[in-house]
């Protein structure tokens, strides 16, 4: 399969990639900020490839702690593409995220929760990357976030016997989905385009050409088809196709990427410091906990570095 980031292993390359996204973006002296941030951006590509290798290659009960090292890595190299001053204090190095510590008698991985803090690399790369400038919550619960992830619906549906969300079909600049989906939203196809602007951060939305729907199907025009690494409200699977939540109350506006930040860094900090309740889980079976981690792991291990690669090469 073809490697898409074998070109950065060349700083001549990416002194050039690194030029032209300072010169997108209007920084003065493009060219001397490459030179100072270039061999940085390899070395945090480098690592985070490498902790996703060793992931895809290690035991289940470690691979938490290998996947959240490597997207730390990789967002600290993409970060570098649009702020070539990072790091510019020690609080931007935090990693901006917090669970509780100590887990509860009872305690439930899906009922978790996972909270925003107000400095760190999680705010910063979704500011730098995403140009998200503010969390619409401090808080998430991990089913929640589970939800977000389009090839995580068949194990709702398998093991909650949940339908949470509708295949979306891609035609030349539009995208169609099932009527169902406004009486599930409990709206009109004027309130769901009203709904669409709101999430329209990327401009994909064509408001002009406006909805169209009849009693099968409703149709939104687009300028250009949503990324894989940047899609709300369009969930991408890995398999490129698209779906969409049926649940007004489960619609996230984080990238696949950051979902999988926060999913991981709790996830790591269970297998390194609730070592008794994690151990437990893949030896006892109990709750519905297990196979929804193991499904998301293996998710991880495929998606990240293409998600990556996407987000990098779409900066080319």
């Amino acid at each position: 399969m073809k490697d898409a980031l074998v070109p950065f292993e060349s700083i001549s390359y990416t002194k050039r990639f690194l030029t032209n996204c300072y010169e997108q973006q209007s920084f003065p002296n493009a060219k001397t900020l490459s030179y100072h941030t270039s061999y940085s951006f390899i070395y945090h590509l480098q690592q985070g490839r490498l902790y996703f290798k060793q992931a895809a290659q290690s035991p289940i009960e470690i691979q938490p702690m290998l996947l959240f090292y490597g997207i730390v890595q990789m967002l600290k190299a993409c970060v570098l593409t649009a702020d070539p001053f990072y790091p510019e204090n020690s609080a931007i190095l935090a990693h901006g995220v917090t669970t509780r510590k100590r887990k509860k008698q009872g305690y439930r991985f899906l009922d978790d929760e996972i909270k925003i803090q107000k400095n760190g690399l999680f705010l910063h790369s979704l500011s730098k990357m995403f140009h998200v400038k503010q969390m619409p919550s401090e808080k998430y619960k991990m089913n929640a976030l589970m939800k977000q992830i389009a090839d995580m619906h068949s194990l709702y549906s398998t093991m909650q016997n949940q339908k949470i969300s509708l295949p979306v079909t891609y035609r030349y600049q539009s995208f169609s989905i099932a009527s169902d989906l406004l009486d599930d939203l409990h709206m009109t196809a004027n309130r769901f385009g009203l709904f669409l602007e709101q999430q329209n951060q990327n401009n994909w939305f064509n408001r002009q050409m406006g909805i169209q729907s009849n009693n099968h199907s409703i149709t939104i025009p687009l300028h250009f088809k949503p990324t894989s690494y940047q899609s709300p409200p369009w969930l991408t699977a890995i398999d490129g196709k698209h779906y969409i939540l049926r649940k007004r109350e489960d619609f996230c506006p984080l990238p696949e990427l950051s979902i999988h930040y926060l999913l991981l860094y709790n996830l790591s900090m269970i297998c390194r410091y609730e070592a008794e309740w994690w151990g437990e889980l893949h030896h006892n079976f109990e709750g519905e906990d297990l196979p929804f981690i193991k499904q998301f792991l293996s998710i991880s291990n495929m998606k990240l570095p293409m998600l990556f690669e996407h987000y990098l090469c779409s900066l080319e």
